[in-house]
């Protein structure tokens, strides 16, 4: 069975009661729901928060969900709804993702020096993507890490499919700009 076919009888299940399937749902989506809610709120608290009441929200509404559209979308604006209205609501307080990736002692130097490394590489993007404004850094995090296709961020963001294709080439062309700025002081302080 597929994936989009698993999810469909999911939520079908869900749809006839069955509130254990929706369990399977939160753990399936839980990760990049959280990784859209973190974009947007910039505070793990907030974005948990956030996480939670949109999953709630697709719990009380999921009889209005159409098997024709795409589950992960509707689940994905349903984030991003949510945590536009806690923006609205709530000055948030931006905090550093550095504690958001855990070491892990029991590593080979090799494994230990690669975890350094795509940590590092971690940082520095999220550095970047903290120098984009709010919707740059979703239509990002959208299309690289909830791999989502152009329609169907279209349909989380409203926007159209051309402004989603502007929008990405340009918080493309803005990551790798600050990417550059990030990189070219790193070096410097290394000289």
């Amino acid at each position: 069975m597929d994936k989009d076919t698993d999810i469909n009888t999911l939520v079908e299940r869900v749809k006839s009661g069955d509130a254990g399937a929706f369990r399977l749902i939160v753990e399936r989506y839980q990760h990049l729901s959280f990784t859209v809610a973190f974009n947007i709120a910039k505070n793990r608290e907030d974005a948990e928060e956030i996480v939670q009441d949109a999953f709630i929200k697709a719990y009380k509404n999921i009889l209005q969900f159409r098997s024709a559209s795409k589950f992960s979308s509707w689940l994905y604006r349903i984030v991003y709804n949510t945590a536009l209205t806690r923006i609205k609501k709530k000055r948030i307080d931006h905090y550093s993702l550095d504690h958001y990736f855990e070491e892990d002692y029991g590593l080979s130097i090799h494994e230990g020096w690669m975890e350094l490394v795509e940590n590092d590489q971690k940082k520095y993007i999220q550095l970047a993507l903290d120098k984009l404004n709010e919707q740059d850094r979703l239509v990002l995090t959208l299309y690289y890490l909830a791999e989502e296709g152009l329609n169907d961020i279209c349909k989380i963001t409203n926007d159209k499919k051309s402004t989603v294709k502007v929008r990405l080439h340009r918080a493309r062309t803005k990551l790798l700009n600050h990417l550059n700025i990030l990189l070219k002081d790193e070096l410097k302080s290394l000289a």
